[in-house]
């Protein structure tokens, strides 16, 4: 995983802010709008949350094997508002697909190679906290 390419790509985004959070849950609503029930009407609070959490992960990912442990907690909240693991992979698409956008013709099969790999690791300990949690 190229962890520089990852961030850099992830400065780029960010500057986006608001408005590539507001792409990420129009994609995964209107291709999954069975998990529109999930969330509040109003997403203002969500979207300013999800767009701090993956800023954190993002600007730790290179530390996140030594302290996984906001991750972890992100997994088990998340498996508390009714998240399964066949949400993840849903989620990962809309991700991909708004950095694709908003990448443009930065986003290179190698960058969605990183990021791929990237949003898995973390969607895989975010799944294996809310597993022991329910253990």
């Amino acid at each position: 995983m190229n962890i520089e390419a990852l961030q850099a790509s992830w400065v780029q985004v960010e500057q986006a802010g608001p408005e590539a959070v507001q792409y990420f849950y129009t994609h995964l609503f209107q291709h999954n709008p069975e998990v529109r029930g999930m969330f509040a009407e109003d997403l203002s609070p969500q979207r300013e949350r999800f767009l701090a959490g993956l800023a954190r992960i993002i600007t730790t990912v290179d530390t996140l094997g030594d302290d996984p442990s906001f991750v972890q907690n992100l997994g088990r909240h998340h498996a508390g508002l009714g998240v399964v693991a066949a949400h993840y992979p849903v989620a990962g698409a809309s991700l991909l697909a708004t950095l694709e956008f908003f990448l443009g013709e930065s986003w290179t099969p190698e960058l969605q190679a990183t990021w791929t790999a990237a949003y898995g690791a973390v969607a895989d300990l975010m799944i294996e906290a809310a597993d022991a949690a329910a253990a």
